[in-house]
């Protein structure tokens, strides 16, 4: 069920972009023991001109500021609730880590937004996550 959508400037090279989601992928697949086929993840570019930083065009900023020093990477991600805390803290340190290095960006500028979904409020095909899954996120809760 976990989601993550990666935000970024446009502009980076489309290979590092697939190993952002190839990376990504494994390291939720890793930490929240999540099979990949249950994963999704993608990319939004975002067109300079429609992103701001400190109130002006990131295309302006971007003219007179290394990408490294300005960009703020966003990433959004949507998990079942129930996960412990400390899990959450390694996702957050570990997408960090892999989107400062493809992306050549400040850590210190990465942020990562982790929302929680509540099984009676999240559908898988029509149907509540709480009644399609209902053994597995009793096992999940439990451990």
């Amino acid at each position: 069920m976990p989601v993550a959508n990666l935000h970024v400037l446009s502009g980076h090279p489309r290979q590092n972009l697939k190993s952002w989601i190839r990376e990504t992928s494994q390291a939720l697949s890793d930490i929240l023991a999540a099979p990949k086929d249950r994963l999704e993840v993608w990319v939004t570019e975002i067109d300079p001109d429609l992103w701001g930083i400190g109130g002006e065009p990131a295309s302006e900023v971007l003219a007179q500021t290394p990408r490294h020093d300005a960009e703020m990477p966003f990433i959004k991600m949507i998990l079942m609730e129930g996960r412990p805390v400390e899990q959450l803290h390694r996702v957050i340190a570990q997408l960090t880590a892999i989107t400062a290095h493809l992306l050549n960006a400040d850590a210190e500028r990465i942020r990562v937004h982790i929302e929680h979904a509540h099984p009676d409020r999240w559908g898988i095909g029509g149907v509540p996550a709480s009644i399609r899954r209902a053994a597995e996120l009793a096992v999940r809760q439990a451990g």
